[in-house]
């Protein structure tokens, strides 16, 4: 073998790529209600969380093929699960209201199992929402263009509080020398205010930018509200600037897997379009697709 080939993968490695291809195959073929659920929730669940699979068993009981539906979503790479959470969710948006309003229900008991909601959770939870037909409470503003210039006080003021939710997850966990969990979290926080800072720079001269402070629930919803309510070609410019700081302050530039599900799951609620360097990010399935009917 020269210097330049590249050495063949391992057993493990082929192995791992064979289970998820497989699996791709598999999630491709869904149609039932309660097993397009029961891999929606699986999607969403929390890393070890004994009290969360519980959750998800007890509601997916009905489910043909319940525990080869979760394998299947493990064997998937972090980049291919949004994806194709995005793929399922629009599939079960065309079932009945009732198994979409069970989905909900499901969903959230399975959100609340550990006795906390986690940010991203919230981002899942309102973007499952706004895809399953909740009718939209917002308009864009008409006739305006890209100048952030032009943005009024209130919009930066949206911006902000939106933006300090986001800098709980965005741009991920740094590395630190001592791992143990308050080190991390005082890291995380010290990151996510850094990356905020960068992201607010640019409308200082617009209002008077608030310190990083995460909104509670019901100012996270009226700070999506806010932003919901920008002119069209505003909204890519507000992402921009969130995708690019992440890199900026990401190690390597490369983004943190619950930092890129954060920011996509934005760019979905928003209603625009990934920038190139999340869209690079993600693996997209490349397998037929045909609405469910």
């Amino acid at each position: 073998m020269t210097p330049t080939d590249t050495p063949p993968p391992s057993s493990d490695v082929r192995a791992d790529a064979e289970r998820e291809r497989a699996a791709v195959e598999r999630l491709g073929r869904l149609r039932g209600t309660h097993e397009l659920q029961a891999a929606l929730m699986a999607l969403l669940l929390p890393q070890g969380s004994k009290r969360a699979l519980i959750a998800w068993r007890i509601d997916n009981e009905f489910a043909h093929n319940a525990q080869a539906l979760l394998d299947d979503v493990l064997s998937l790479r972090p980049a291919a699960r949004l994806p194709w959470f995005e793929r399922l969710l629009v599939r079960l948006a065309a079932a009945p209201l009732a198994a979409r309003k069970t989905l909900l229900e499901s969903t959230r008991r399975l959100m609340s199992a550990r006795g906390r909601i986690r940010p991203i959770d919230r981002l899942h939870w309102l973007a499952m929402r706004q895809r399953l037909g909740e009718p939209a409470q917002f308009g864009a503003r008409a006739g305006a263009d890209g100048d952030i210039s032009q943005l009024q006080e209130s919009a930066v003021l949206s911006i902000a509080a939106y933006s300090a939710f986001l800098a709980r997850m965005v741009p991920g966990v740094p590395m630190v020398t001592k791992p143990d969990a308050a080190s991390t979290k005082e890291a995380t926080a010290r990151a996510g205010a850094a990356w905020y800072a960068t992201v607010m720079a640019p409308w200082q001269h617009r209002a008077d930018v608030p310190d990083c402070v995460p909104p509670s629930v019901d100012g996270l919803v009226l700070a999506l509200q806010g932003l919901r309510t920008l002119p069209w070609l505003q909204r890519p410019v507000v992402v921009r600037g969130w995708v690019g700081a992440a890199v900026q302050h990401s190690r390597h530039g490369r983004l943190d897997d619950t930092a890129a599900d954060a920011l996509r799951l934005s760019c979905t609620l928003l209603d625009c379009p990934l920038p190139p360097a999340l869209t690079e990010h993600y693996i997209e399935a490349a397998v037929p697709w045909e609405p469910l009917t």
